[in-house]
Order: C-alpha cells, then sequence, then structure tokens
C-alpha cells in the first residue's frame, strides 16, 4: 500500500466580496502577515505574468480532527482586487498516512457542510477588517466556489511520481469514490495529468487536483486558485447579466415602442442600459487580463488548461451574448427615443407655423 510521508490539503471557499478592492489600501490597514503573491519556482516564473498580485494573509488557525487527534489547521486568504475573497484552510497530512486514509479523509470533506460555514465566519470577519479598501461591500448569501488540491510533497518507500500513477489509481481519490471505477470514468478523470520532471505530477479535475511535488512550491496551487478566482467572477457578472436582463424586460413590456408620455423614462432606462454594458465589459477585461500566459512552458500549459477544465470559454462567450442582447435593446429604444423627439420637433415647427399663420390673418 502507497503511503504519503508529508503532503497537505488545500481547502478553498471563494466569495465575491465587493464592487473592486484596492489592494495598496488594504496592504496599509492590515500590515502583519500580509505579503503579495509571488510565483518561486525559477523555472517557470516567466510564464505567467500578475496585473495585480492578489494580497496574502494568514488568519487565526483553528482545531481539526480529520485524522484522528485534533491538530491546528492553518487559514490563509487571499485577496483578489476584482472584488474575491479566497479562503483556504491548509491540513497538514500526517506522515506515513495510507492513500485509503487519504481518501477516506477526503471524501469526509467533500460532504461536510461545517467547512462552508467556517469560511463564511473568516470571510465575513476579513470583510469587516478590510474597511472602506473594499467598493460596494457585501458577501453575497448563496453564492461561492469551493476548490480542493492534494498536495503531496513526498511519498513512502521513496516512490517517484512515474511510479505512483502505475501503482495508484486518483480518480477515486479524486472523484471521492469508494468503488472502484471504470475504465472509461479512469481515463476521463485522468485526461488533464501533466509532468515536467519524473518525481512532479499534476491532474487537473473540475472540482479538485492532485499534485505531487517534492520542491514544496506553492506555485501549482497558486495557479489554480487564481484560476478558479477568474472562472468565480465571471460567473458572478454572467448572474449579475441575468437580473439585470429581467430588470430590463420589465420595463419594456410587450412593446419597446415608446410613448410620448414614458418618453423620459426610456431616455432613463437607456442610460442605464449603456451603464450596465460599460461597467460589465470594464470588470471582465480587468478579470481576464489579471493573469497573462507569456510563454509555452509548463506553468502556462496548467493555467490554460485549468481554465478550459473551468469552461472560462463558456462563461465568456455567454457574457458577450447576453451584452449583445442588451445592446440590442438599447439601439431598439435609442430608435424610438429619436423617432419621438423628430416627432415633437416636427410637431413644434408645425405649432411655430400655425402661430405665426394665425397672427398675420388677425
Amino acid at each position: 500500500m502507497i503511503s504519503i510521508n508529508r503532503g497537505r490539503i488545500l481547502i478553498y471557499r471563494l466569495f465575491d466580496a465587493g464592487l473592486e478592492i484596492d489592494l495598496a489600501r488594504v496592504e496599509e490597514r492590515i500590515k502583519a502577515g500580509s505579503r503579495r503573491l509571488k510565483l518561486s519556482r525559477y523555472a517557470y516564473t516567466r510564464a505567467l505574468e500578475f496585473a495585480n498580485p492578489p494580497v496574502v494573509l494568514d488568519l487565526a488557525q483553528f482545531p481539526g480532527s480529520y485524522f484522528g487527534p485534533a491538530t491546528k489547521v492553518n487559514v490563509i486568504a487571499k485577496v483578489f482586487d476584482f472584488g474575491v475573497l479566497s479562503i483556504a484552510f491548509d491540513i497538514t497530512i500526517p506522515p506515513s498516512t495510507p492513500m485509503s486514509e487519504l481518501e477516506r479523509v477526503l471524501r469526509k470533506l467533500d460532504s461536510d457542510e461545517t467547512i462552508d460555514q467556517k469560511a463564511r465566519e473568516y470571510a465575513d470577519g476579513l470583510l469587516e477588517s478590510l474597511g472602506p479598501a473594499v467598493t460596494g461591500p457585501e458577501i453575497k448569501e448563496g453564492f461561492l466556489e469551493d476548490y480542493a488540491v492534494i498536495y503531496i510533497e513526498e511519498l513512502g518507500e521513496g516512490i517517484k511520481a512515474e511510479e505512483f500513477i502505475e501503482r495508484y489509481d486518483p480518480s477515486r481519490l479524486l472523484l471521492c469514490e469508494e468503488r472502484d471505477l471504470s475504465r472509461f470514468t479512469r481515463d476521463e478523470t485522468l485526461k488533464h495529468s501533466f509532468s515536467y520532471y519524473p518525481d512532479d505530477l499534476i491532474i487537473v479535475h473540475v472540482d479538485n487536483a492532485l499534485i505531487v511535488d517534492p520542491s514544496g512550491s506553492f506555485d501549482l496551487p497558486d495557479i489554480l486558485e487564481f484560476a478558479n478566482a477568474q472562472i468565480f467572477e465571471l460567473r458572478y457578472y454572467d448572474r449579475v447579466i441575468d437580473a439585470e436582463l429581467k430588470w430590463i424586460y420589465s420595463r419594456v413590456p410587450g412593446s419597446t415602442r415608446a410613448s410620448f408620455l414614458r418618453l423620459r423614462e426610456y431616455e432613463k432606462l437607456a442610460r442605464r442600459i449603456m451603464r450596465t454594458v460599460t461597467d460589465i465589459t470594464e470588470v471582465t477585461e480587468r478579470v481576464n487580463n489579471s493573469l497573462k500566459v507569456r510563454e509555452d512552458i509548463y506553468y502556462a500549459r496548467v493555467y490554460r488548461t485549468v481554465m478550459a477544465v473551468l469552461r472560462s470559454r463558456e462563461w465568456e462567450m455567454s457574457i458577450r451574448e447576453k451584452l449583445r442582447i442588451i445592446m440590442n435593446t438599447y439601439n431598439m429604444i435609442h430608435d424610438e427615443i429619436s423617432v419621438w423627439r423628430s416627432y415633437i420637433i416636427e410637431l413644434g415647427i408645425l405649432i411655430l407655423i400655425a402661430v405665426e399663420m394665425a397672427l398675420a390673418f388677425f
């Protein structure tokens, strides 16, 4: 039985906490324990470029008994400038832990609803401490993202990653299943696997990832977390556009033809639509450009794969299509407003002509 000599489980919960977060003001408010996220693995640091690296904060530990005796669980928060708070629980895997025990703990964590509650408590406390650094502070109810990373630094018996993947089926671990899985399911689960050296490995899945890396570098977990934050924010603004579309349709009942009596109301509606399109376009561009892939090397491949697995293209296309619908609605309303303005001008001219004729007659 393969065992783990050194490793950890990283449990992430992401929250939308506001429209924007000023990271410079965050650092001013919270000096102790803060640092900027910086990729450290020398061979790949040039592959990715952060537009505005998130602020990383060490929060208070709490006791956890996931592997038996209660131990301290480290809590790390990341604050992203586009309004996301990430709370990560760092659970140490005890030495000589067999893979079967790790599978049991993962299944337990997967169904543990108290993790969401505890993460929310940390997020609420952090948001309160950030104060005016957050624009429009509010943690959206019922809207969060969860992700997990199993990070193995050292396997028992000196086993390398290549031998590990030959002797052990990680699909059951990643899917939190007790029974053996079919060949088809295994192949589907493990198809996004990468390795740079014989002793390292990363398997990316939609809900979690498995990393085997003896260097102990946090670069890959940071990339996974950043990608999740980007997709999470795109999902949030997709939901914002849905709500805005419903509101617009409620203000334009039946037909988009504006009446003379409602002309001012339609002018206000057109201005709001343009503000919505401008604001959402700006924030989605900022999210998409927050991390750039500069070279086609290992980290870049992993990042692109994570974004594909998390369906970034589908979310971007959804937002783009809904913005197109909103703009079409704006154009129809704008055309109707223009027509009614023309009617008003023509009516005014006719009234002036009639008045002049009346004055000339009398």
